[in-house]
């Protein structure tokens, strides 16, 4: 069975978003993400985002390509930016695609 595809946002303190991602990062889902990202990053207490893939089942081209597009935006507006538990197939697509180094903090 499919899990649903769901973000959702903590705040951790002293500007720290959590992006909570759960269910498939896919070309159906990636728009929703990167959109979330942008929420996060126009806070006005913002000061970083972390990206919480511990619950994502699937993570596809697209899904790499809305976490690189967050990490831009982000720093443009001068926030930090990581990737957190990221593991299994998720981890290996991230390692394989060549840019673990650049978004897992």
């Amino acid at each position: 069975m499919e899990t649903p595809f769901a973000v959702v946002r903590r705040d951790e303190g002293a500007g720290v978003s959590r992006l909570v991602v759960t269910g498939e990062l896919d070309q159906h889902t990636c728009d929703d993400l990167a959109a979330r990202i942008a929420g996060a990053a126009a806070r006005i207490d913002a000061t970083e985002i972390v990206v919480d893939l511990g619950r994502v089942t699937l993570l596809a081209a697209a899904g790499v390509r809305a976490l690189l597009q967050g990490r831009e935006a982000a720093a443009l507006t001068g926030l930090g930016f990581r990737v957190v538990n990221a593991t299994g197939i998720v981890y290996q697509v991230l390692r394989i695609s060549g840019v673990s180094r650049t978004l897992i903090g």
